[in-house]
C-alpha cells in the first residue's frame, strides 16, 4: 500500500484496454487526497467508508469510494480517452503517476519480494483458469531452480494464459461460422442465417476453451458478387487472420475451403474443421478428406473434441506439465 504520509500518488488498477468501467487509485496524506478529490469533482469528498456518485469536471462521471483517509478509488467509464484526460487532470492537481514497478509494489504489500509481486500482478489480470495454479507455483520454482533458461517459445505460449490469444474462424459463406461461434460461446453472439452475406463484419467473443480463454473472431465468408460493405468486411477479416494465433478453417459438404485461411505469421496454427457432420452426405464429401476433425455446430457433435484441440494447439499440455520455471513476465531476468 502507498504510504499515506507520502506525496499524492495516482495509478490505474484495471487493464489499459477499453472496458465498461475503469478503476484508479489515489493515495497520499489525508489532506492531499481530500484536496485532490474536491478539486476533481468540485464537491466535498466522501468521508472514510463512503461511496458517492460524482462528476469529474468536464471529463466524465462515475463513483468515488473513500477506503481510508489517505486512500480513495475513482471509477470512471473505461474509455482510453477518459483515462488520458483524468491522468492529465490529476497531474495538474499535483499527483504523481506510478510507473509499472511502483504500481506493482503499491498493490501487493503482502508479497515477500519482487517475484511474488509480479506473480500476484499477473494472477490478477490472467484471463484463463489454467493460469491460476501454474502462476501460484512459480515463486517456489524460481527459488528452487533459478531463472529459466532460453525457452522463449514455451514462455510465449504460456503467456496466452494471461493475455487471451486470438482465434479466427474463416470459411466460405454458409459454412456455419456464426452458428459455430454461438455454439462455442453458449449464447447468441453472431447472427446465424442461411442467406449468404449475413455476416458483414468481424464479430468477436471471449470463449473459455476448457480452461484457456481466447478471443474468437467470426469473419465474413467469401462469395461471388460481394458488395462494397462485404468487401470492406473481407479486408477486416484478412487483418484478423493476419494477427491470429490460430485459424479455424471451416468448411461444409460441397462448399470447399476458404482461399484466405492461411495466416501470415509462421507460428500460427491452422485447424481444418468440417462442419455439419450431421448431414447424410458429410462422411463421403470431398472436404472430409482434408479435415482434421468433423463437428456439428447445430447439434453439438464433437464440439468437446474441437475445444480440446484448440486449447492444446495454443497451450500444449507438455508446456503446462513442465515443472521448470516459467518467465511469466517479460521484465523478469
Amino acid at each position: 500500500m502507498v504510504d499515506a504520509r507520502g506525496a499524492l500518488r495516482w495509478w490505474w488498477s484495471t487493464s489499459p484496454h477499453p472496458g465498461a468501467i475503469a478503476v484508479a487509485q489515489v493515495a497520499g496524506s489525508p489532506a492531499d487526497v481530500e484536496r485532490a478529490l474536491e478539486a476533481l469533482c468540485a464537491r466535498r469528498a466522501p468521508g472514510v467508508g463512503g461511496v458517492a456518485w460524482r462528476r469529474f469536471g468536464e471529463i466524465d462521471d462515475g463513483i468515488v469510494a473513500r477506503v481510508a483517509a489517505g486512500h480513495a478509488l475513482v471509477m470512471p467509464h473505461g474509455g482510453p480517452r477518459i483515462r488520458q484526460r483524468l491522468d492529465a487532470r490529476m497531474e495538474e492537481l499535483g499527483a504523481t503517476a506510478l510507473d509499472g514497478q511502483q504500481e506493482t509494489d503499491a498493490h501487493y504489500p503482502e508479497a515477500a519480494d519482487d517475484l511474488e509481486r509480479r506473480m500476484l500482478a499477473a494472477l490478477a489480470r490472467a484471463a484463463s483458469p489454467l493460469a491460476i495454479d501454474l502462476l501460484a507455483a512459480q515463486p517456489a520454482r524460481w527459488r528452487a531452480h533459478g531463472a529459466p533458461g532460453a525457452r522463449a517459445e514455451r514462455d510465449r505460449r504460456l503467456r496466452r494464459l494471461i493475455d487471451p490469444p486470438r482465434v479466427a474462424i474463416v470459411g466460405p459463406a454458409n459454412a456455419g461460422k456464426s452458428t459455430l461461434l454461438n455454439a462455442l460461446a453458449g449464447r447468441e453472439v453472431a447472427i446465424a442465417h442461411d442467406r449468404p452475406g449475413t455476416t458483414r463484419d468481424a464479430v468477436a467473443a471471449r470463449i473459455d476453451f476448457a480452461g484457456l480463454v481466447a478471443d474468437v473472431f467470426d469473419t465474413p465468408g467469401e462469395r461471388e458478387g460481394m458488395d462494397a460493405i462485404e468487401r470492406a468486411a473481407a479486408a477486416l477479416a484478412a487483418h484478423a487472420i493476419e494477427r491470429a494465433d490460430l485459424v479455424m478453417a471451416l468448411a461444409a459438404p460441397g462448399l470447399g475451403w476458404a482461399t484466405h485461411a492461411a495466416p501470415r505469421t509462421s507460428d500460427a496454427t491452422v485447424i481444418r474443421v468440417l462442419n455439419q457432420c450431421d448431414r447424410a452426405d458429410a462422411a463421403a464429401c470431398t472436404e472430409a478428406t482434408d479435415a482434421d476433425l468433423a463437428v456439428s455446430a447445430r447439434d453439438g457433435r464433437n464440439l468437446d473434441a474441437l475445444v480440446a484441440r484448440v486449447r492444446d494447439a495454443l497451450v500444449p499440455p507438455a508446456d503446462l506439465a513442465d515443472p521448470r520455471p516459467w518467465r511469466f513476465d517479460e521484465r523478469l531476468g
